[in-house]
Order: C-alpha cells, then structure tokens, then sequence
C-alpha cells in the first residue's frame, strides 16, 4: 500500500501483550482466512513500523476499512522501552475455515525475514476462529 514509502521506515521486534493472533477474516482477495489479532492473555511477538506519517496513516485506513478505528496500544520493543503504535484489528471475525494457503505461504516468509523471534510466535502461537492452537511449521 505504501510502496516506495517503506524503504524510509525502521522496523523493529516488538511485543504487543494481552493479545494473540486468530485466523478469523476472510479475504476474497487471498481466497480464505487471514490473520487478525484479539483481546486475549498472552503477547504477540511482530515488527514495529517507525516513521509513519499522518498520510502514510491516512492511505493504510483507506486500505483497511473494515479494521478501522485504529487502536492504540502500548508495545514492547525487543531493544528499549515501551511505546506508543497504532493497531488494525478487526473487531468481529467473519471466518470460521481454514487459512488461505497463499497467505499463509507469504506471512510466514515475510515472519522468516523478520527474524526467528517473529517466525517463531507466529509459527506456534496463533489460533482458529475457535481458539484452538494453529501450528505452522
């Protein structure tokens, strides 16, 4: 969505706690389920996108409008304190199948280059609509 925008970002490991990953919204585009996140003891282990814009924000709400408003939240970078982010999250999951094969194919190879503590949470730490535990290695 932001193109050649993101070369300028600094991305970096982060921990949002009280959440977890579910596979619970459909996607026509990827052809089954797609990640989302809820409300849920436990952490989520993923990257940290620094040096948004108001208008780099303004072109991924028009990207995500069924996650919107944005949530802030507080995340833990691997290295430093806390800080500020915004989250997109769908609040009402529309998905009860399995997840889209080529979407999962691409989060998890974009998890490899994230790094093995990301690869890792995602690997084993998501759940199915039902909250059942989803591993992926």
């Amino acid at each position: 969505m932001l193109g050649d925008r993101a070369v300028g970002f600094t991305f970096r490991v982060a921990r949002l706690p009280g959440w977890r990953r579910v596979w619970n919204v459909h996607s026509d585009f990827w052809g089954g389920g797609v990640l989302n996140v809820e409300r849920a003891e436990g952490a989520v282990v993923g990257v940290l996108v620094e040096e948004l814009s108001e208008d780099d924000l303004a072109t991924l709400d028009r990207g995500e409008p069924t996650h919107l408003p944005r949530e802030q939240v507080v995340v833990q970078p691997e290295w430093g304190d806390p800080v500020p982010a915004q989250l997109y999250w769908r609040r009402k999951g529309n998905h009860t199948g399995k997840p889209s094969a080529r979407y999962l194919a691409l989060v998890l190879e974009r998890a490899r280059e994230a790094g093995n503590p990301v690869f890792e949470d995602l690997s084993t730490g998501s759940v199915d609509a039902a909250g059942v535990a989803k591993k992926f290695v």
